[in-house]
């Protein structure tokens, strides 16, 4: 069981992450939203965006919380796969970012 809390916690941080950091770089226009339904709510407002984001995220969390004791392997290996693609994300606005530094100097 701790490892499906540690797992959510991570998940959480890194979601907290690639908001913000989706945020920033559409905000400065040096980035378009990948995903084009939330894409589409980006364009309602950058408001609507987070609460969506948040929203559908935290309600993901939720599901997996309440199925955890009944399909433990299965929210582990949910969980596992979910920290996987966003460290994936996170590291595609690091990169871009070390991008946009190294064409500064």
């Amino acid at each position: 069981m701790k490892k499906v809390v540690n797992l959510t916690y991570m998940l959480t941080i890194l979601i907290f992450l690639d908001l913000v950091l989706t945020l920033c770089w559409i905000n400065t226009g040096l980035a378009t939203e990948a995903n084009p339904i939330m894409n589409f709510f980006f364009k309602q407002s950058s408001i609507i965006f987070t609460c969506v984001k948040l929203g559908l995220s935290f309600g993901g969390i939720l599901v997996l919380y309440f199925a955890r004791t009944k399909f433990r392997k299965a929210v582990l290996n949910i969980l596992l796969g979910l920290n996987f693609i966003y460290i994936v994300i996170c590291g595609w606005h690091l990169w871009g970012m070390l991008f946009l530094v190294s064409q500064t100097n």
